[in-house]
């Protein structure tokens, strides 16, 4: 489907929040990842001003109630047990992966694998599969 501004996409946020308590985030750079994030985050009564990317630690964690993964800089399986990661995955509810790898090891169930192609400054695709 065709997103055709930010109000739109949070329309679509709103009911896709109700769907799923994992989701899996693809898609090019700056389309909005951490925005989705914040929203998710502001659906779950956080303040999404404490949410950042995890690009660079790996994980983040919001209020003991979200997980907020960034598979990245994870190359091999042994980096999400070497980093913990597989441990905190299943301590959460509410989990957001962004760029996600490895997921048939990862046991997840009930989660929205959600693409979003930047298609100019306010137009998006989004394609959305629910496992």
């Amino acid at each position: 489907m065709i997103v055709n501004s930010p109000i739109e996409m949070l329309k679509l946020w709103n009911k896709l929040a109700k769907e799923a308590k994992v989701l899996l985030l693809r898609w090019d750079l700056w389309a909005g990842k951490t925005l989705l994030t914040k929203w998710f985050a502001k659906w779950l009564w956080i303040d999404e001003n404490i949410v950042q990317s995890p690009t660079y630690a790996y994980i983040n964690i919001y209020e003991d109630k979200l997980l907020h993964i960034d598979m990245y800089r994870i190359e091999h399986y042994s980096d999400l047990v070497e980093k913990w990661i597989l441990d905190q995955i299943h301590q959460y509810e509410y989990i957001v992966i962004e760029r996600p790898k490895f997921i048939d090891k990862l046991w997840l169930i009930n989660y929205l694998n959600i693409e979003i192609i930047k298609k100019s400054v306010n137009i998006r695709e989004v394609n959305i599969i629910k496992v």
